[in-house]
């Protein structure tokens, strides 16, 4: 990856970016879809907040030097209070919430203890079945990550 400017580079040629332009600041970061029966725990962003009032699964952004599945566990924990194993990845996913432009991975989760108590980040929390959850109004991202677990499903790898 270059960096011109302080900016990364949409190639990695050593050559500055097509048209001249650069991109802004890149972020990673992973969400996990934790269940409970044939359930799904969301959780609703808190009002002020970006993508206020609308529901995502739990995770966050890797902190620089962080691994990205140990970045899910402690953005979990610290949104949810619960404690998570994560399992596998099964979709990428980007947006762009400025300046940044941010890549993203959900992951299954394997195993999960304790009792969900939100942090300020997030008003509210339900357990909803795959069809309730995608009725609800998403954050971004949120309904392709709901597609594809729901097409894991259908394989029979989601359970």
């Amino acid at each position: 990856m270059n960096d011109h400017a302080g900016r990364f580079c949409e190639a990695d040629t050593g050559a500055p970016c097509s048209r001249g332009e650069t991109s802004g600041p890149m972020g990673v970061a992973g969400r996990c879809v934790i269940t409970r029966a044939d359930r799904i725990l969301l959780v609703q962003r808190a009002a002020g907040s970006f993508d206020a009032g609308l529901w995502e699964l739990p995770g966050g952004k890797s902190n620089y030097g962080e691994g990205l599945g140990q970045a899910v566990e402690r953005e979990v924990a610290e949104e949810t209070g619960l404690r998570v194993e994560i399992g596998r990845p099964f979709v990428v996913w980007h947006l762009t919430r400025e300046p940044y432009w941010v890549t993203g991975v959900t992951f299954l989760c394997e195993r999960w203890s304790g009792e969900v108590v939100l942090s300020r980040e997030h008003d509210d929390f339900s357990w909803l079945t795959l069809p309730a959850a995608q009725d609800l109004p998403l954050a971004t991202t949120v309904i392709d990550q709901l597609e594809a677990y729901a097409a894991l499903l259908k394989t029979g790898e989601g359970r």
